[in-house]
């Protein structure tokens, strides 16, 4: 039990065997990586950027991830025009329905770029997202998974 003390506040609303074998492996199945907040300008558009990770149990492509909810500070912000980066190449949410042949990987971690009109404020932010997706390998029918995830978070 000793090891279960170690996983993050993100893992805690895991049932027990969950947490027990992200323990004994290391990797955060949370969408939210620990990495700050990065106010940026992306090709002329500003906005912000999160690290973000898979949260399925296995590789999947783009065309299984349905959609995001974010909000920052309690705050729900449009994710209309957000971009997931995998290897320095932009996705539309919008577009990610077909593109099945797009892999995100669940070692890789990607970046969510979130054009806004102003950037966040220096310090913390309380950041909560939900990741929605299908998991293809669960062959009973299509169903979609919700997978939250909350961290305090310093913008730079």
């Amino acid at each position: 039990m000793s090891n279960l003390q170690s996983v993050t506040t993100a893992e805690e609303e895991l049932p027990a065997g969950v947490r027990a074998i992200l323990a004994h492996t290391g990797k955060s199945r949370s969408f939210l990586s620990e990495e700050p907040i990065r106010n940026i300008t992306r090709k002329g558009v500003a906005g912000f950027e999160l690290t973000v990770n898979l949260t399925s149990y296995r590789a999947l492509p783009l065309s299984c991830i349905e959609g995001l909810i974010l909000k920052i500070d309690g705050k729900e912000i449009d994710v209309t025009g957000a971009q997931l980066l995998l290897n320095g190449t932009g996705h539309k949410f919008a577009d990610l329905a077909e593109m099945s042949e797009v892999w995100w990987f669940i070692l890789e971690p990607a970046t969510l770029f979130v054009p806004t009109q102003t950037p966040l404020a220096q310090g913390s932010h309380q950041v909560d997202a939900t990741l929605i997706t299908v998991e293809p390998y669960v062959t009973a029918g299509r169903f979609s998974f919700y997978h939250p995830a909350s961290r305090t978070l310093t913008a730079e």
